[in-house]
């Protein structure tokens, strides 16, 4: 295992740079995933880690993911605390930092069982919480447009909470003819919408839209959408949250397809 305490050394240097730069980590096809639990969850779906970074107490706390990384291939390096602290994105840092390829996703195929597309969803916060909700109620694809906030942003990573590793995540889609090709219902969520999404029917093949936080989905995105539901709010709330307002979606499908937790859809 090689040991950095000094912020001259070249692999810091190029960390550090990784780490603050969503340009360079797009250049580079890499992501920095930061915390012992979703490392586990990249190595548990069997992913190349290229690089794992630790502290020295995190080595002796995680031995197991640092076997599994160097069982891997993986380059262990040990960093002083104050140089991990410098590039960690949380205030207390856990210690481990693995740096990944950026995973590709794959082609979502027209008959896709259960589906949610994001439209120029600018908050990762909103981003990283439909992937988890997503992944808890089975969804199997998960298509961003090119306008939404970078899936494997670390804040986005964060608030997935290993989300990611259970999901096909195709960004820079093309929502509009993914709407028009797929063979199920598209289902736009609209506030406008005149049915609720309690009264539609989603037992069936179903492809979720959500749009932006305030402007919502596009008129284009919209018109391609087979149904418009709306989530009835009979408080004083003018709106949810589109986190919020997606994952109560999802998991009204979940409901009406009677399915267990822990169970998918796939």
């Amino acid at each position: 295992m090689k040991t950095v305490a000094s912020r001259d050394n070249p692999a810091y240097k190029s960390l550090a740079k990784l780490a603050s730069s969503a340009a360079e980590r797009r250049k580079r096809g890499l992501t920095v995933i930061e915390g012992a639990h979703l490392v586990e969850a990249c190595l548990d779906t069997g992913r190349t880690v290229t690089q794992l970074f630790v502290t020295r107490a995190a080595a002796e706390a995680q031995p197991a993911i640092v076997a599994r990384a160097r069982a891997g291939a993986a380059v262990i390096v040990e960093l002083a605390d104050a140089l991990f602290g410098a590039v960690s994105g949380v205030e207390s840092p856990a210690g481990i930092l693995a740096v990944v390829p950026t995973p590709a996703g794959r082609a979502v195929p027209a008959g896709a069982r259960f589906c949610l597309a994001l439209e120029d969803l600018q908050d990762p916060g909103n981003v990283g919480t439909l992937l988890r909700s997503a992944a808890a109620a089975g969804v199997e694809h998960v298509l961003l447009s090119p306008t939404c906030a970078f899936a494997w942003s670390p804040k986005v990573l964060r608030a997935g909470q290993g989300a990611h590793f259970a999901l096909n995540i195709l960004e820079g889609a093309d929502l509009a003819a993914f709407a028009s090709g797929f063979e199920g219902a598209t289902v736009a969520l609209s506030g406008k919408a005149g049915a609720s999404v309690f009264e539609t029917d989603l037992r069936g093949p179903v492809a979720f839209l959500v749009g932006n936080e305030g402007a919502g989905l596009s008129p284009e995105l919209e018109k391609a959408a087979k149904v418009r539901a709306r989530i009835p709010m009979p408080g004083r709330a003018e709106s949810l949250n589109a986190g919020v307002a997606g994952s109560i979606a999802l998991f009204e499908a979940v409901r009406q397809r009677g399915l267990e937790p822990g169970r998918g859809s796939r």
